[in-house]
């Protein structure tokens, strides 16, 4: 499927606020999340709550934050598309164990 300048590549997560899927920029090839928020259901004050916090996101920028890197409505949703982030940190500590010190510590930082 494609949507906007965006492959949706695969469903990654489903949740109570939407869908998240695997993406691809169609001309750099860049790997991103789309997360896809239906407005059914919402009264006017959840659109205009979703609009605000998408315009905050927009502006938030560190190292320790997921980078949105664009975001578009349709009359049917919102879509924001962030850098695409691999596994969860519970993921990693089921396989290994533990992290070494050094590791906890930029985690934690």
């Amino acid at each position: 499927m494609v949507v906007e300048d965006y492959h949706v590549v695969e469903l990654v997560g489903d949740g109570s606020f939407g869908k998240v899927y695997m993406g691809r920029r169609k001309y750099s090839r860049q790997t991103v999340a789309m997360k896809f928020i239906l407005k059914h259901g919402k009264n006017d004050k959840d659109i205009h709550n979703l609009r605000q916090e998408i315009e905050i996101l927009r502006k938030l920028k560190h190292e320790n934050i997921i980078e949105m890197i664009d975001a578009f409505e349709t009359p049917q949703e919102f879509c924001v598309v962030t850098e695409f982030a691999q596994g969860e940190l519970f993921e990693v500590l089921e396989d290994d164990k533990c992290l070494p010190e050094e590791q906890v510590q930029a985690i934690a930082k």
